[in-house]
Formats: structure tokens, sequence, C-alpha cells
């Protein structure tokens, strides 16, 4: 059997497309973490523990798909595993969901601009929205190659907050317990009242919005082997980076209450400039996550670098541009995303259903040639 190859330098890019993926406005900002983790105290912790185990199997099983189908268009993963019919509903539910979240993600930019250096919201929602859509022009393999060098660029700035918090509880070991008391007090909204269901809820989120980019991302990669080891490379950074969030929250908590971006306000706190360069980071990191969601939006009416992808992609961002910067974002965070996970529960069952499935049968094939194969060589050593 010939020996599957793997690239270190395209594991560590296509695991950084994935967390630039993941890491949108929601993200960057501190919105999701502080709804579905932070407001839960500690235990926030062990849910994020829950999102890995999930999440960890929905990448390598997509990452590998991709790699192995090499679909023509992503979104055709869909009907490979819930057929036809269902498969078309989730296709287009999928398409609304992602452009939905990309107006979410233009919103959040245009709070991040405001919150920091008090320019007007819409125009920084104008500013995010149109470098993505010069960005989504270039084509997908274009912006996977940007996106993966983002990526670890974000981890390592969302950790910093973390050590920062790390180092605070060294002095006031009391302050996780504190806070874990007092956060059902301080008006936070939760994207559930059960704290280990919101990791779970927040791994389907996760699945249901990058479904076509896993597809995509895996059928970059080389090998097989390349390809599932890139995606659960970029699950467990992704992890750390929530459980980096969740920490400094707590500790920060007395700093966050009101904020529409929490990891500016703690940022600030700890240093003017370390605030500063978060400020640019957080916009990049929503510039990159919605340079990503338009594309795969687009993708699903024409190849990319068409007239058409050109023409449609305009005119998306266009409205989003509106939207993004009328509608309030945390209320939006909060009703939107939770939905996204409900939607991704059936479609996960399908998946692991079809992949058991194909695993039993390629088992039972190997075992009935296993029969066949003594025979053979029986009868050929009579001839």
């Amino acid at each position: 059997m010939k020996k599957e190859s793997v690239s270190l330098k395209k594991v560590v890019l296509l695991a950084g497309a994935l967390c630039a993926y993941w890491i949108g406005s929601g993200f960057a900002t501190g919105q999701e973490v502080l709804q579905f983790f932070t407001a839960n105290g500690t235990k926030g912790i062990i849910a994020a523990l829950i999102f890995l185990v999930l999440m960890s199997t929905f990448t390598f099983i997509l990452y590998g798909i991709g790699q192995k189908k090499k679909f023509d268009n992503p979104y055709d993963v869909f009907e490979y595993y819930c057929g036809k019919v269902l498969g078309q509903v989730y296709i287009w539910f999928s398409v609304v969901l992602v452009y939905c979240i990309f107006v979410v993600m233009l919103a959040g930019g245009g709070a991040t601009i405001y919150q920091y250096y008090g320019i007007p919201t819409y125009i920084g929602t104008g500013a995010i929205a149109l470098l993505a859509l010069g960005t989504a022009l270039l084509g997908v393999e274009k912006l996977i190659d940007i996106i993966g060098v983002i990526g670890p660029i974000k981890i390592v700035f969302v950790a910093i907050i973390g050590i920062y918090g790390i180092i605070t509880l060294l002095g006031q070991p009391t302050l996780l317990s504190e806070a874990s008391r007092l956060m059902p007090t301080l008006g936070f909204k939760s994207a559930s009242s059960n704290w280990a269901w919101s990791g779970a809820l927040y791994a389907f989120l996760a699945l249901m919005v990058s479904i076509p980019f896993q597809v995509d991302c895996g059928a970059s990669a080389g090998s097989l082997k390349e390809a599932r080891t890139a995606g659960f490379v970029g699950t467990v950074a992704f992890t750390i980076a929530i459980i980096s969030l969740i920490i400094g929250e707590l500790v920060y908590y007395e700093l966050i209450v009101g904020q529409q971006v929490p990891t500016l306000a703690i940022a600030n706190y700890i240093s003017p400039v370390l605030g500063l360069i978060f400020s640019v980071l957080i916009v990049i990191s929503i510039y990159s996550a919605v340079a990503s969601f338009l594309l795969m939006v687009v993708r699903k009416f024409a190849a990319d670098k068409t007239k058409k992808f050109n023409i449609i992609a305009t005119a998306l961002t266009a409205i989003g541009m509106f939207f993004g910067g009328v509608l309030p974002f945390d209320k939006l965070v909060n009703i939107l995303f939770p939905l996204a996970g409900y939607s991704a529960i059936a479609f996960a069952g399908f998946m692991i259903y079809k992949e058991l499935r194909g695993l039993t049968e390629k088992a039972y094939i190997e075992k009935e040639a296993s029969k066949v194969k003594p025979s053979i060589l029986y009868e050929d050593s009579d001839n």
C-alpha cells in the first residue's frame, strides 16, 4: 500500500483557513463565546471540550469526503448525504443561512470600528464589505491561501487574552468562582439554559455554516490523511481560542458588562497598544470571514472568477452593506446562531449514518473477499 504524503505547510494552511472561516465577527468580538460558553461560568470550559469532541468528528468526515469525492460544486455534499429532495432543501437553507450570517458579520465589523474609532457604523460596515468583495472576486483557491495565513495569527492574539487572564488569576485565584456566581445576574444573553447543550449547539452551528467550505478545503489537500489531519488540527486550535476567551471574559467580567465588543474592552484594559492592535485584528478577522462567507454563497449560483459571479457578488454585498449597518449585532447573534445550530442536528445524523453504513459495507466486502481468496489459491495449486 502506498504511503500517503502529508505536507506540514499544507496542513497549517488548511487548518488556518478553517479557523479564519470560523473566527468572524461573532467570535472575534467575543459575543459568540460569551453567549455560548462564558455565560455558563466555569462550566463553559467543559462545554468547549464537548464542542471539541463533536467538531473533530465532523471535520474528520467532511475534510475526508471532500478529498475522496472532489465534488464539482461543494454544495453537492448535501445531496450525497441526504438524497436528492432533502439535499436540495439543505442546500438552499445553507445558502440563505450563510448569507444572513454574512450580514451579521458586517454588523459586527461596523460595531467594532464604531466602538474603538468612533467612525459611524455604516462607514465601517461599508469598508469591510468592499474589502471582502475584492477578495472574493479573486476566487476560492486564492482566498484559502490568504485566510490560511490569517487564521494562525488570529489564534495567537486571542490566546493573549487568556494568558493575561491566567496571570491575573495567579494573584486572585477566587476570581473564576466569583465570576461564575455572578454571571447569571449581569444581564448577559445566553444561547441556551443548559451549559452542556450550549457546547453541543455551538458545534452544530459551526458545522452548518462551514459544510461546503470544509468540503472545498478537503478537496484542496494532497491526500486523505493530509485532509483529515488539517481538519483535526484546525478544530483543536479553534477550541484553544475558545477556552482562552472564556478565561479572559470570566476574569475581566466587570469590563464587558454592556459591551458590544467584549474582546476589545479587555484588550484595551490590558494595554492601550494591545487594544489598538486588537482592534485592527478584529477587523481583519471579520474581513476574512466575510469574504469567505460571501464567496461560498455566490458559488452556489456561479463559478468563481466569471462575469456572472462578479455581478451576483457585487449585488449581495450592496444588500449586506445596507442591512449590516442598521441591525443590532448582539440581538442578531442571539437569534440567528442558535437557529443555525439546531438545523444542523438532522444533517449530522444523516452524515454519520451514511459514514457508518459505508464502513459496515466495506467490512462485509472485505470479509467476503477473504473467504474467496483461499479457495482461489487452492484451485491454482491444483493446476
